[in-house]
């Protein structure tokens, strides 16, 4: 495809992302999720539908927890995409039940290609069924280290509304380091952290923070997977928890 124009460099933008990519690796996550850790690019003319599940097995008197979503995105332009999500869970393996529907818009500001580093914001409304509904603004970035190694940082700010809302700003921040195979496979080590409301920060043994291994490629006809695993580090995230992303992209 023609390369679109450059779009301005902003004044100190690549240090405040150099910094925060320190900040991001800090920390090693979210408990029992289905959150990926998305990068910043979007193609014109993309469109895709993808179903994910995570399963958490029974730990630390915890049940055993199986999460799945499906979700459809398009880019409406050459730098901005719309998703729609629909999310369910299931904590006792046989009542499986509408979790949440979030609606998402991210807009690439700076393309990698043009600038040797990548980033967007994306804007998140999630209803949820039986929790607060929230709206996250969301900060992704990713760097070409080389031909073959590339960094992803991303920063989550959630704040609740509605009924049951919790005061305050959460904060949350994932990272990926990738490496490319080939164009087809990459092997990634991915953090999730989730370090609770800026009202009262919680201590650290009751924040969740994991880490794991994943495998990503693609399959032809548009079809590509990504499946990981993920370990928790503190009591208060599961021991581990496994992760299937199958995407197709038409």
């Amino acid at each position: 495809p023609t390369a679109r124009p450059p779009r301005p460099r902003r004044a100190g933008v690549l240090t405040a992302l150099r910094l925060l990519t320190l900040l991001a690796l800090s920390g090693v996550a979210h408990a029992q999720n289905v959150g990926g850790v998305f990068g910043p690019e979007v193609a014109l003319g993309a469109r895709s539908i993808e179903f994910r599940t995570a399963i958490a097995p029974p730990s630390d008197g915890r049940p055993e927890r199986i999460t799945s979503r499906i979700h459809y995105q398009q880019s409406v332009s050459d730098n901005l995409f719309l998703r729609l999500v629909v999310q369910g869970a299931d904590t006792n393996v046989g009542n499986f039940d509408l979790d949440l529907v979030q609606l998402e818009a991210q807009y690439e500001f700076l393309e990698r290609d043009v600038h040797g580093f990548g980033s967007a914001f994306r804007l998140d409304l999630l209803l949820g069924a039986g929790r607060p509904d929230l709206v996250s603004f969301n900060w992704t970035n990713e760097f070409a280290l080389s031909d073959r190694w590339h960094l992803r940082t991303l920063f989550l700010n959630q704040v609740q509304f509605g009924p049951g809302r919790n005061p305050g700003l959460f904060l949350q921040s994932r990272a990926s380091l990738r490496y490319l195979v080939q164009d087809d496979l990459s092997l990634q080590v991915q953090t999730f952290n989730n370090y609770g409301s800026t009202q009262d920060f919680l201590d650290i043994r009751d924040q969740n923070h994991t880490f794991g291994p994943a495998i990503a490629g693609k399959l032809g006809s548009g079809w590509s997977y990504e499946a990981s695993i993920l370990f928790g580090v503190n009591n208060a995230t599961p021991d581990a928890e496994f992760r299937l992303f199958v995407a197709r992209s038409f």
